[in-house]
């Protein structure tokens, strides 16, 4: 999996995702027009100088603004202070004298979801040559999906663009060429030279593969009633054969009088929930099992041994709606104020997205973000886009940090947070147990995170004593409301 890597010397970061959709076609929601907001934290102690370049699709520059950011400080980059003309869509290239990190924003306008949405993915360093999405949907009138794929390299990339249903049926072949820096976008909503004509209804994923030399990265983007999130593409350059991911959040959260009673499921009030799909990248069935983690050791955990994925399929898993839509009853042991984590085991080389939806304000928020391979052996982590943000005495901005222990032993993990300056703010050690996660929220001030005050703009920096770990950002804006999720980012 992509480990969001931070390059030495120059540090050079790939901005994918800076798309205004068209307006809605055959009845699918419309997003309305997205605007893009980029944080952009210097991971060192010295000053960081920096530009940002967009290219155009067809490859053409445009000048972006330059900034000075202080040593471990942070900077924002809005709609209004990008330099880039209205309608603009294309991607971004950040060139700087220091390493970064960069988390970016999507917020959409002119359509249903006003406001409601706040997706979120990681800037990357460094691209691959081959990357998969596994959650894309084609489905009128509630959702569908488009995505976008950045050239990494040095010279035009030559790509090859797999299209598979959820079941692994191949729903076609596609071939483009992307021109240096920029990126292409794929709209399942628009059957064309690149982009299959599949049926409403569809769900499945997609691979894309180089074929001349070069590496790319890519963006998806899932639009769910005028709400749109966004996700990382999986690096699954080179994958075969047994694979381990980690997931930092799951979460199963409803209220009930009878929580217990199944026969009254129909009425449980969902808050939060739940979803991976996971995709089998070999031609071969793949054999899965998942182990759901509590946070809180007096809850239970759950064990689903013996999952089959189709080759070339996908599975999706879902602590509301079951397995594959059945079957809702398979996580009524976990109960209904339930969190934690996931492994997934496979004989199989596996990619996967992990889906939180939140229910708040007229409907629900979603969040993406990639899981983690338990092969990487990272021990430090940056979040940008850290808020802590009051109006009148009301949260309106907030984030949770979510931080899980991948390895075989207890570790400390120490947790600092930075305001734009480069001041660290607070510091908080804890001690993690293999499997489980802990979580920062600095709306609820766990961790002490309350010292951060009521404007806090920044990120932190996530410090194991020896074994590796999982990152996750969760982001949240209240009135009007947002959400989104994405990976942390290690050296």
């Amino acid at each position: 999996m992509t480990r969001r890597r931070l390059t030495l010397a120059l540090s050079f970061l790939l901005l994918l995702a800076l798309v205004a959709l068209p307006v809605a076609a055959q009845s699918f929601p419309d997003p309305g027009t997205g605007s893009t907001y980029t944080e952009l934290v210097n991971t060192t102690a010295d000053e960081a100088t920096v530009n940002i370049t967009y290219y155009t699709q067809g490859g053409g520059t445009v000048a972006g603004p330059g900034r000075v950011i202080a040593g471990n400080g942070s900077t924002a980059i809005d709609p209004a202070s990008s330099q880039l003309p209205a309608g603009f869509n294309g991607a971004g290239v950040v060139s700087s004298n220091k390493k970064l990190a960069s988390v970016v924003q999507t917020q959409w306008l002119g359509g249903p979801g006003d406001g409601f949405q706040m997706g979120l993915y990681s800037g990357v360093s460094a691209g691959s040559s081959k990357i998969c999405l596994p959650s894309l949907f084609k489905f009128a009138p509630a959702i569908v999906s488009s995505f976008t794929v950045q050239n990494t390299g040095t010279g035009d990339a030559n790509v090859e663009l797999k299209y598979y249903s959820r079941t692994g049926t191949l729903e076609g072949t596609f071939t483009d060429t992307i021109p240096v820096g920029a990126q292409h976008t794929y709209d399942m909503r628009t059957p064309s030279a690149t982009v299959p004509n599949v049926a409403n209804g569809w769900d499945g994923s997609a691979v894309i593969s180089v074929t001349n030399g070069q590496t790319i990265a890519g963006v998806g983007v899932v639009n769910q009633g005028g709400r749109s999130s966004t996700y990382n593409a999986a690096d699954c350059a080179g994958l075969s054969g047994a694979t381990t991911l980690v997931v930092p959040s799951q979460f199963r959260v409803f209220n009930s009088a009878t929580p217990n009673d199944p026969a009254t499921r129909g009425t449980w009030s969902w808050v939060l929930l739940s979803a991976l799909n996971v995709l089998n990248l070999e031609s071969s069935e793949a054999n899965v099992t998942l182990v759901y983690t509590p946070r809180d050791p007096a809850k239970n955990s759950l064990t689903l041994s013996n999952q089959t994925i189709p080759a070339n399929s996908a599975a999706g898993y879902n602590t509301r709606g079951g397995v594959n839509g059945a079957n809702p009853e398979t996580f009524d042991t976990l109960g209904n104020f339930w969190d934690g984590t996931v492994t997934i085991t496979s004989d199989k080389a596996i990619v996967a997205t992990v889906i939180t939806q939140w229910f708040r304000g007229t409907g629900p928020e979603s969040g993406y973000y990639v899981a983690s391979n338990a092969a990487n052996s990272q021990t430090k982590f940056w979040v940008p886009d850290i808020r802590r943000v009051k109006v009148s005495g009301n949260f309106t901005e907030f984030s949770a940090v979510i931080i899980q222990n991948i390895g075989n032993a207890d570790t400390d993990v120490t947790t600092k947070f930075y305001d734009r300056n480069g001041n660290m703010v607070h510091s908080i050690t804890s001690t993690i147990a293999p499997g489980p996660s802990i979580g920062y929220n600095t709306r609820a001030g766990t961790g002490g995170t309350a010292a951060l005050g009521d404007s806090f703009e920044g990120h932190a920096v996530v410090e194991s004593n020896g074994q590796p770990l999982a990152v996750v950002l969760n982001g949240v804006a209240l009135n009007p409301y947002g959400s989104g999720t994405t990976n942390g980012i290690s050296e």
